[in-house]
């Protein structure tokens, strides 16, 4: 594996990142677990899960932490700034033209049009993530329960968080 590639990669996934870290989950399975295999789903939903749980954005927590995996901690660096590179770029591009443009139809019709694509960029990484996580009744019972906590209790999520991990390290060791 060269950096050269880890770079080109995680460049190509910044450059579609529109939506924030969840909508480029998506890409990061295609071109790390399926083009290029260096990890497999279930490594990588175990460093989706990390990500969740570390401070920052999960798309860039997740590009550093395959990154890591894949090219140790040259690799992470190589990621996390190909990660970013692109769309720091055109957001500061994108907003000293918005700032002169923000009253055209034209634009307001754009942004308006690409929500649905987000959104659709969203539900396909969930529902990867869902074909692998809920193999079993019982964890389709500890992810119904606890999507009911969160939703009817004021049970804090930490906990819930904490409750759900030792289950799954009890039942699914």
């Amino acid at each position: 594996m060269s950096y050269l590639k880890l770079f080109v990669v995680f460049t190509q996934i910044g450059a579609i990142s529109f939506g924030g870290g969840y909508s480029i989950l998506k890409a990061i399975i295609h071109y790390v677990v399926d083009t290029n295999k260096w990890l497999t789903l279930d490594q990588f939903n175990e460093i989706v899960a990390i990500s969740q749980s570390t401070p920052g954005p999960i798309g860039i927590n997740a590009a550093t932490f395959v990154g890591y995996k894949v090219g140790g901690i040259f690799g992470s660096i190589v990621a996390t700034f190909s990660v970013i590179l692109v769309p720091i770029v055109s957001s500061l591009t994108l907003y000293f033209f918005y700032r002169r443009h923000s009253e055209n139809r034209i634009v307001q019709n754009v942004i308006f049009k690409l929500k649905p694509v987000v959104l659709g960029m969203i539900a396909a990484a969930a529902y990867s993530f869902i074909k692998t996580s809920l193999g079993t009744p019982l964890a389709i019972v500890v992810n119904i329960v606890a999507v009911i906590l969160l939703l009817k209790t004021k049970i804090d999520t930490v906990a819930i968080l904490l409750l759900s991990g030792i289950l799954g390290y009890v039942f699914f060791k």
